[in-house]
């Protein structure tokens, strides 16, 4: 039986998965959730002391994780694992957040945008299973979006393709992230 461990960085709270695989899917056998605050060292400790809670909770060790997937709100450079000061978490500047869950538990660690991680995780295993495009939306502290086109997840040049959030709709209108009328402003969580 294999184990993944998920781990969401949201700009308001954040979420530890432990789940197991199933040969068509992930089954999330443990879910725990604490708001998104304090400086990104603490942040980590947290998920550091979450995933021990967890893993000893159900008699594992970290030997039996295959990997740690995480996602966050961009900018990110997901190729070196490095979160780079996302709009919505201030202070994570440069934050080598792969590397930091590698060193600390020996389980290699992946990171990518949480738009992407969804988009991938509904054409895999959910609504958009076998189809060859899909675009999914978050709707959260920010607004994101990641693309599946031609069977592949499209990330643009930079991985940040698909963000919508900070797109000008109106001249006026409500404020996201500093941007009067932006699709963010109006169609975050705190938007809606």
């Amino acid at each position: 039986m294999k184990h993944y461990v998920g781990i969401d960085v949201g700009g308001t709270k954040c979420a530890l998965t432990l789940g197991v695989s199933t040969g068509d899917g992930i089954k999330i056998t443990v879910r725990r959730e604490f708001k998104t605050e304090g400086s990104y060292a603490f942040v980590l400790e947290r998920f550091l002391a979450e995933l021990k809670a967890v893993l000893s909770e159900n008699s594992l060790e970290f030997s039996d994780i295959e990997a740690i997937g995480i996602s966050c709100g961009g900018p990110l450079d997901s190729k070196r694992g490095v979160v780079l000061s996302p709009p919505n978490l201030p202070g994570w500047d440069e934050v080598h957040i792969t590397e930091f869950f590698t060193a600390n538990t020996g389980i290699p660690a992946y990171l990518d945008n949480d738009a992407n991680a969804c988009a991938v995780a509904e054409w895999k295993f959910g609504a958009g299973k076998g189809k060859e495009n899909v675009i999914f939306l978050t709707f959260g502290t920010g607004l994101g979006a990641g693309l599946i086109l031609n069977g592949r997840l499209y990330g643009g040049t930079n991985g940040n393709a698909g963000e919508i959030g900070h797109v000008r709709l109106r001249k006026s209108g409500p404020i996201g992230f500093g941007k009067i009328g932006s699709c963010e402003g109006f169609c975050s969580g705190g938007g809606i």
